[in-house]
């Protein structure tokens, strides 16, 4: 009795002590003398991935990517990961598929970046008109998910054109800034509606422009990818030139997380005041790919032909891309609230 006695009272006395002070790093260890060792056979033993619950277990809490107990920790994996192994397979706090989180085409929009995750790019586009020089845009890009299914997007725009004497010049036609907000998690609303606006700032005296988009996309079984854009695009001075158009891009995987192909469409009307009622109508189509060389980065090359008169010949485009931030994990691995999942 009386050695019982003395046990509590030490146990009382090290728990006022304890929280009378700033925690320590570390909990000392208590030992209390004359206890009895215990059967081995009345301990189980640990299974082989188990870890002992001790204050340096919390101290050293899993990074995101680590995993614990045979599941990824919520939030991103490491970036050369092999876990994702299909374009269709779903990842990120969203839970889309795979293809959607690396631009997949160049002319159809796709959905929102995972939150977290971020990608730089480098656009070439050359365009080979039914007469003159070629013209020749370029495009710096960052593009950034942010929490709540939105992205925002920053370009530089150069360009390279015909001028006055029949020769070429460079310059740098301004700035764009994008942002797009899904109206859904994937998969809630059928073809995953993303809303989409984008002003284009241009120097030189150029009119500036203002772009709006409805985005959609959809998976057809695990191997049929697909996107379309409802596209409507003014300029706000000058000759008031107005576009409307629809973009709609399939594609398919080749070999998966590697390589992917497809074909896609531009159809443009585009009018000028006073003129409204002799539009220039266009018609694009043509094959498309994508190289994944690593997890991080792609290379998207497309090539469109025209298809009427006032069609150029052929407008191609050229994407690099390089991911950084958080990469998204599988979206079945998550065991953590989904408003933690990606952030």
């Amino acid at each position: 009795m009386t050695r019982r006695f003395i046990v509590v009272a030490g146990w009382i006395v090290l728990a006022t002590s304890v929280l009378g002070q700033p925690t320590p790093s570390t909990l000392p260890e208590v030992i209390v003398e004359g206890q009895p060792p215990q059967p081995a056979e009345s301990a189980p033993a640990p299974a082989s991935d188990a870890e002992p619950i001790t204050p340096q277990f919390f101290s050293n809490a899993p990074a995101p990517g680590e995993r614990k107990f045979g599941m990824t920790v919520p939030g991103s994996i490491p970036w050369g990961s092999g876990v994702i192994t299909r374009d269709s397979q779903r990842v990120g706090s969203y839970g889309q598929p795979a293809w959607t989180t690396q631009r997949p085409f160049a002319t159809s929009r796709t959905y929102v970046l995972p939150a977290g995750t971020a990608q730089l790019e480098t656009w070439v586009r050359p365009t080979w008109g039914q007469e003159g020089k070629p013209e020749f845009r370029f495009l710096h890009e960052l593009a950034v998910g942010l929490p709540g299914r939105i992205q925002i997007d920053i370009y530089e725009r150069w360009g390279i054109e015909e001028n006055a004497n029949g020769g070429q010049q460079g310059s740098h036609q301004g700035n764009q800034y994008e942002i797009r907000y899904a109206l859904a998690d994937w998969g809630k609303i059928p073809f995953n509606p993303t809303l989409y606006f984008e002003w284009v700032e241009k120097n030189g005296g150029t009119p500036d422009v203002y772009e709006i988009k409805l985005l959609f996309a959809e998976q057809f079984g695990p191997r049929l990818f697909y996107a379309s854009n409802l596209i409507l695009e003014q300029e706000d001075g000058g000759a008031k030139e107005t576009e409307f158009g629809w973009s709609t891009a399939f594609a398919t995987p080749i070999i998966e997380r590697k390589l992917m192909g497809g074909i896609e469409m531009l159809l443009q009307r585009n009018t000028v005041k006073g003129e409204r009622g002799d539009p220039v109508d266009t018609f694009r189509i043509g094959p498309s790919l994508q190289l994944r060389p690593t997890n991080r980065t792609f290379i998207t090359a497309t090539a469109l032909f025209g298809t009427t008169a006032d069609s150029p010949i052929c407008q191609a485009y050229f994407i690099f891309g390089y991911q950084f931030g958080f990469r998204a994990g599988p979206a079945a691995s998550y065991f953590a609230p989904s408003s933690t999942i990606g952030n």
